[in-house]
């Protein structure tokens, strides 16, 4: 009780005796154990909240409750576990399309559909502690398995049940593509977004091939009106921008490269400028973590083309952000600084309907986060300190790589001041983000940090560090 106290300074989980007979007598007992008291729960026994309460009392919480208990995991405090950081992206297919004159796209390069015989027990299972009704449980099977398995009933819980209805129908082939059925698919591209916000590429990776395939079959088996076909290709390559940037995070470049490659071909199709210039922005990211400056800044200026053409302000942001970096990276950051000025000013905007979803992201706050990345590459280590801190005051803690990132720009500009313990104490935090989050190319930057103090390996908290990243799997 002591320890779940303290874990809760501010008593709004408080622990007592006769609540904790309470807890432990559950089913039996009155009181059912809070998501917030199962996250204060694992955290002390070095787990994830899932594991701490059986099938049967899983399927007692509500959708947005099980959610929640779905995202504990506090694995990585357990120095015993040895929980690997250093993710790389799974084998799976790569559903994809080729071009060919006047029939785009024409056909997938991959025929398999749904998840591996496997894994549909572990899905059963999942469904049958989730949900009690059997007509809905089989609905959701269906769809589970075409969407690509147990990660995919967390997206499917923000449909509607019409939604979940009509999108079986077309999958079944007994309805057509409507309107609603694309809605579905978009609804679930955006929570794809918030989950890799929050856990990282890990589990996305057989959802967003699925869909995408899924998206390439409904183009082709059906006769679709010009706006939905339009709709459904904006679907494909909101699945490849996000496939693509999925693979860049797990430092797969070349099969990033290669879905930002296939979103840019869709939208051509769409002839849709503000698509275009996002994708030159992504390969333009992608390409600098390859080292390849020149290229960078030819997808840079060609997104800067392209974002002129666009009524979005945030792309006009978003470019403006791209370009930014890109020239950080080639020696350029006083020009950064003033193209993030620009970037600043349009995100700045209130958003209208020509700003896609996508670009959610794209805030003064997440503007500055850039700017103190500039500041380090300029070692104006003071102005990145405090435009680090202010990043962090401000960004929410559901941003978890966003946050993680800023503690590394924050740890780097205290390694060019000198100032080794704080450097080490905030790399240790970012590697416990890391430990909850999927993201290799986080691994990899906390890595690239730990190298910078390898002239103070001898210091205390540097040995502590590095005691720290040995626990959590982390080699430098």
């Amino acid at each position: 009780m002591q320890a779940f106290n303290e874990l809760d300074p501010a008593g709004s989980a408080s622990m007592r005796t006769a609540r904790l007979y309470d807890l432990e007598g559950w089913p039996q007992g009155r009181r059912r154990p809070s998501p917030r008291v199962l996250d204060l729960l694992a955290r002390i026994y070095q787990t994830t909240a899932r594991r701490l309460v059986t099938d049967e009392t899983y399927s007692t919480y509500g959708s947005e409750d099980r959610e929640l208990i779905d995202a504990v995991d506090h694995r990585h405090l357990d120095p015993f576990q040895r929980v690997r950081l250093t993710a790389a992206a799974p084998e799976i297919s790569h559903a994809s399309m080729e071009s060919t004159a006047g029939a785009w796209p024409t056909r997938t390069s991959v025929a398999t559909h749904g998840v591996p015989p496997a894994h549909c027990a572990a899905l059963f299972r999942a469904l049958t502690a989730q949900e009690a009704d059997v007509k809905r449980r089989e609905l959701l099977f269906e769809l589970a398995v075409i969407l690509g398995g147990v990660p995919a009933l967390r997206l499917l819980r923000h449909l509607t049940p019409d939604e979940e209805v009509r999108l079986a129908q077309v999958v079944q082939g007994t309805k057509s593509v409507d309107a609603p059925t694309v809605t579905a698919v978009e609804k679930l591209i955006a929570q794809c977004w918030q989950l890799d916000e929050v856990h990282g590429p890990g589990q996305l990776f057989p959802v967003v091939d699925a869909q995408r395939d899924l998206v390439v079959r409904l183009l082709h088996q059906h006769t679709l009106m010009p706006v939905l076909r339009d709709r459904l290709i904006a679907a494909y390559w909101a699945l490849s921008h996000l496939g693509g940037w999925l693979r860049y995070d797990v430092l797969d470049y070349t099969g990033a490269v290669q879905w930002y490659q296939q979103g840019l071909e869709a939208a051509h199709e769409l002839r849709n400028p503000t698509f275009l210039a996002h994708m030159h922005d992504c390969l333009a990211n992608t390409r600098g973590y390859q080292g390849k400056p020149t290229v960078v800044l030819d997808h840079a200026y060609a997104a800067q083309a392209w974002a002129k053409q666009s009524s979005s302000r945030l792309q006009q942001a978003a470019s403006a952000l791209a370009l930014s970096r890109a020239l950080a990276d080639a020696g350029r950051g006083e020009d950064g600084l003033r193209a993030l000025d620009r970037a600043f000013n349009a995100a700045g905007h209130p958003q209208t309907e020509a700003d896609p979803p996508h670009l959610y992201w794209c805030t003064p706050v997440l503007v500055q986060r850039n700017i103190g990345y500039c500041l380090v590459s300029l070692k104006r280590s003071d102005e990145a300190i405090s435009t680090s801190e202010q990043t962090l005051k401000a960004v929410g803690k559901p941003f978890t790589r966003t946050r993680a990132f800023a503690t590394l720009e924050l740890a780097t500009a205290l390694v060019q001041k000198r100032d080794i313990a704080t450097a080490a104490q905030r790399l240790g935090d970012v590697a416990e983000m890391a430990g909850r989050h999927s993201s290799a190319r986080l691994v990899h930057s906390v890595c690239a940090v730990r190298r910078q103090l390898q002239p103070w390996s001898s210091n205390t908290y540097v040995r502590d560090l590095d005691e720290k990243l040995r626990v959590l799997g982390v080699s430098a």
